[in-house]
């Protein structure tokens, strides 16, 4: 019997090892960077953060925002969505660089922005790139952010930041297709 019982607990260790395990974040590749999920959370609508290495949703230079928009499914509503989040960035001090209708893969038409934030007490500008578009189901935002900050010169940074590579990140977030929304986590953490 104590045999039995030492299989028992050699078992029921091993399992609970097994299950004390992380799983694993799922990821995602973008401007040739893998970024792992760093959050999800649901207050209004489905969004998930991914960030790169040791970064955090706290703290990071650069990070991808996936929003699922299941109340907007025609073209008319992913315009007023688009509006709406362009509204919600200039009222919370966002300056609109760039705001275009443009032609993804096949030609399907997205909305495309570029927003700019300004944080002086902290000497750095948020830079976002932001599609709106039309997935399978329903609308979707990709939102990628990056931070530039130097306590000497953190605008002269970000406007080199926008002369060198905001070509590059927009056409990376405009090309960026995301991954089916129902594959991924949907537990707050």
């Amino acid at each position: 019997m104590l045999a039995k019982n030492g299989i028992v607990v050699i078992s029921l260790l091993t399992m609970l090892s097994l299950g004390a395990q992380k799983p694993v974040a799922p990821t995602i590749t973008f401007l040739g960077q893998t970024y792992h999920l760093g959050s999800f959370n649901q207050k209004s609508h489905p969004q998930w953060e991914f960030v790169t290495g040791s970064e955090t949703v706290e703290k990071w230079t650069t990070l991808v925002t996936l929003i699922d928009r299941p109340d907007a499914r025609t073209r008319p509503e992913l315009d007023r969505l688009a509006q709406g989040i362009m509204s919600t960035y200039t009222a919370h001090g966002g300056r609109t660089l760039l705001a275009k209708t443009m032609q993804g893969a096949g030609g399907v038409p997205f909305n495309y922005m570029t927003v700019a934030f300004e944080e002086p007490a902290k000497h750095r500008y948020e830079l976002n790139f932001v599609k709106a578009a039309l997935g399978p189901k329903n609308a979707y935002l990709v939102v990628y952010g990056v931070r530039i900050t130097d306590p000497k010169d953190y605008t002269g940074k970000a406007k080199t930041y926008l002369d060198q590579h905001s070509s590059e990140a927009g056409q990376a977030v405009g090309n960026f297709v995301p991954p089916d929304f129902a594959t991924l986590p949907r537990k707050e953490f």
